[in-house]
């Protein structure tokens, strides 16, 4: 099993529901090409997200073409890719971050900074009360966190991947493919009962593809 390969499926049977696809993997005696990998984004993983970030439509249906693509065999380039994977990936990084416990965090921090009696005429001048500073506060510092989080990775991700599609190197995609994983779970659920629906459904579909793949390759047709 090539490493991408195994990386994914250790993460995706995190939720131990994915027998199908471990009898598939482990029955199969050929090697599997990273054009599988494509197949999977392509039919899979771009229209689960595409439920998730429908307000991204357009930056996500591209990247499936090239996803499309590159299951035939027709290879993008790395500037192509890293064009394509960039917008998703700050969308999808964007919903992912955990925004809720950071914010009730920079909240807490400031309400209590508010409250304290050193600060109580500064914070009556500016902003009324403590209550009202530390919500301020909250939205601006968590808002900026989630944004730096979203461009340094997403820029990171989009970057190694677009250099291992292009390149066709398996290895390299390995560094990546379950990170990424873990980045659609955050954007798609926001509870552990979703998360493991998430994961669940991304490796049935990787059963599927893995079959279509395997049935092109002997030409046999697939239902």
């Amino acid at each position: 099993m090539p490493l991408w390969l195994l990386n994914l499926v250790q993460v995706l049977c995190e939720t131990g529901q994915a027998d199908d696809l471990r009898k598939r993997i482990d029955n199969d005696e050929g090697p599997v090409p990273l054009r599988l990998f494509h197949l999977w984004q392509a039919d899979v993983v771009l229209p689960m997200l595409g439920e998730a970030l429908p307000e991204h439509q357009q930056a996500l249906l591209a990247l499936q073409s090239l996803h499309q693509r590159a299951a035939l065999g027709v290879i993008g380039r790395q500037g192509e890719w890293r064009a394509r994977l960039k917008p998703v990936l700050l969308a999808l990084y964007r919903k992912a971050y955990a925004y809720d416990a950071a914010y009730a965090k920079a909240h807490a921090s400031a309400l209590t900074y508010g409250l304290a009696p050193a600060n109580s005429a500064m914070i009556a001048e500016h902003f009324g009360d403590a209550e009202a500073f530390a919500e301020y506060y909250a939205q601006l510092n968590t808002e900026a966190a989630a944004t730096a989080f979203a461009q340094a990775h997403a820029s990171a991700n989009a970057e190694v991947s677009a250099r291992a599609f292009a390149d066709d190197d398996a290895d390299t995609c390995a560094q990546v493919c379950a990170a990424s994983v873990r980045v659609y779970a955050g954007a798609c659920a926001s509870s552990d009962e979703q998360r493991h629906a998430v994961f669940n459904h991304l490796a049935a579909g990787l059963d599927r593809s893995l079959a279509t793949l395997q049935s092109r390759s002997t030409g046999e047709r697939h239902e």
